[in-house]
C-alpha cells in the first residue's frame, strides 16, 4: 500500500493473536481445574470458578475473532481504496477520488 495506511500493519493481527491469547489462557484454566477438582469441597468451589473464567475467556475470545473478521473487511476495502488512489483515478471531474 503507498496511501496513509501503508505504514501500518494490518489492525485485525494484533486483535486475533489476542484471541488465540485468551483461547490458550482458557485452556490452562480448563487443565487446572480438572487439577483441582479433586480437592473435596473447595476443590470443587475453585474448579467451578476456574471453568466459569474460561468461558468467559472463549467468550471473549470468539468476539475478539469477530472483530477481528470484521477488521479483515475494512482492511481489504481501505487497500482497495488505497490501490486507486495510487493509480491516479480520481473518479472524474466532480467526483472524489474514493467513489
Amino acid at each position: 500500500m503507498t496511501g496513509a495506511g501503508a505504514e501500518h500493519a494490518p489492525w485485525s493481527r494484533p486483535v486475533r493473536a489476542q484471541a488465540c491469547s485468551l483461547r490458550e489462557q482458557a485452556a490452562r484454566l480448563r487443565s487446572s481445574a480438572a487439577e483441582v477438582a479433586p480437592l473435596g469441597a473447595e476443590g470443587a468451589a475453585l474448579h467451578k470458578r476456574m471453568i466459569a473464567h474460561a468461558d468467559r475467556a472463549e467468550t471473549a475470545a470468539r468476539s475478539l475473532e469477530r472483530a477481528a473478521d470484521a477488521l479483515a473487511r475494512h482492511e481489504a476495502v481501505l487497500a482497495a481504496l488505497d490501490r486507486r488512489l495510487a493509480d491516479g483515478d480520481s473518479g472524474g471531474p466532480g467526483r472524489p477520488r474514493w467513489y
